[in-house]
């Protein structure tokens, strides 16, 4: 195991120096950033793991605990932390290994301020998730002390868990399709990741590709409340004369407020466009809305076992470079838009 003397030999600087910088106090002694930045290149290199199971002892716990950082973004997909969480609380439970897992809320754009994740004193590796381009870009630039695996992200020099975001969007174009729809609006909250622009982009070059009119996106909130004004705000303007056939949504979340306010302007049944959301809700509450919710599904809990057999892969030395995982996505065609074909499904 690499020793805090070794660093500070490798880098020319005193051990109580390189002792207080991953500690996460180089702040308040007033350490230089260069030389943070040297001990953190340098521990990076040695493979530098905190020693957490001293620690671990010293509070009562079992020295041989592992312990997980899971940084979760406190905005709109606070709501969305629980099927994550259950994913990654199944695949623990087969490890041999005891693994405690400790939720770190922070604000998009900075990440950078997260003395858990910069000094890697209270952890063994983290799993960062919702991190914006401003939380990229900090990453990219900085060697963190500890492995990190980003959720839905992808960034130079860190092992990743990913959908193909292109083809979320194109099947739901598709199906939309298939079901003779000549007009689609698209109904999502601004754009904080790549991924949103891409799902947007490739249901759009889909359904043209099948002779579907895109109208132009229109923001609301992420939230049900901000499907329900959109749709609602529309009913009374630009789709008073003239229903769109079909409506793509960003999320479970704007999908269920947007039938709530179909529903109350009397589009229910045949009336009703056909409508399919991106599937990153509860899927309990996707199946039993009425009507029940088509949806692009976002396989939240196999990525979040993909992202912890990752981290103790880093930890126990199977995985030296960093590593991408794609997972497969489905369409699951419900009562709100029908089945793709078996051509347009492949």
């Amino acid at each position: 195991m690499v020793t805090i003397k070794q660093i500070a030999q490798e880098v020319g600087i005193s051990s109580s120096t390189v002792s207080i910088v991953l500690g996460g106090k180089a702040a308040e002694r007033k350490i230089s950033t260069a030389t943070q930045e040297k001990i953190f290149a340098a521990a990076a290199r040695l493979g530098y793991q905190p020693n957490m199971a001293a620690r671990s002892l010293r509070g009562g716990s079992g020295a041989n605990e592992l312990v997980v950082a899971m940084f979760w973004a406190q905005d709109f997909r606070a709501s969305m932390m629980l099927r994550f969480w259950d994913g990654l609380r199944a695949e623990i439970e087969k490890t041999a290994r005891p693994v405690r897992l400790v939720i770190y809320p922070y604000v998009n754009d900075h990440l950078k301020e997260s003395e858990a994740l910069t000094s890697g004193a209270n952890c063994h590796a983290a799993i960062i998730c919702n991190a914006s381009y401003a939380d990229l870009q900090f990453l990219e630039d900085t060697q963190l002390p500890i492995p990190v695996v980003l959720y839905n992200r992808v960034c130079n020099g860190y092992c990743s868990v990913n959908v193909d975001d292109l083809k979320m969007g194109a099947l739901a174009a598709r199906a939309f399709a298939d079901q003779g729809c000549r007009t689609a609006a698209v109904l999502t909250s601004s754009p904080v990741f790549e991924g949103m622009e891409n799902r947007m982009h490739g249901f759009r070059l889909e359904g043209e590709h099948h002779g579907l009119t895109i109208l132009a996106n229109r923001y609301c909130e992420n939230s049900i409340r901000g499907g329900y004004e959109a749709v609602s705000h529309r009913l009374r303007h630009e789709w008073k004369q003239q229903l769109p056939d079909a409506v793509f949504c960003g999320s479970s979340a704007i999908a269920h407020g947007a039938l709530r306010a179909f529903c109350e302007a009397g589009y229910i049944g045949e009336k009703l466009p056909r409508l399919i959301a991106v599937g990153n809700g509860p899927e309990e509450s996707d199946a039993f809305s009425i009507p029940s919710l088509s949806v692009v599904y976002l396989p939240m809990e196999d990525m979040a076992r993909e992202c912890i057999q990752l981290v103790l892969g880093q930890l126990d030395g199977r995985i030296a470079t960093p590593e991408s995982r794609l997972l497969p996505i489905e369409y699951v065609p419900r009562e709100s838009c029908g089945p793709l074909t078996e051509y347009a499904a492949q």
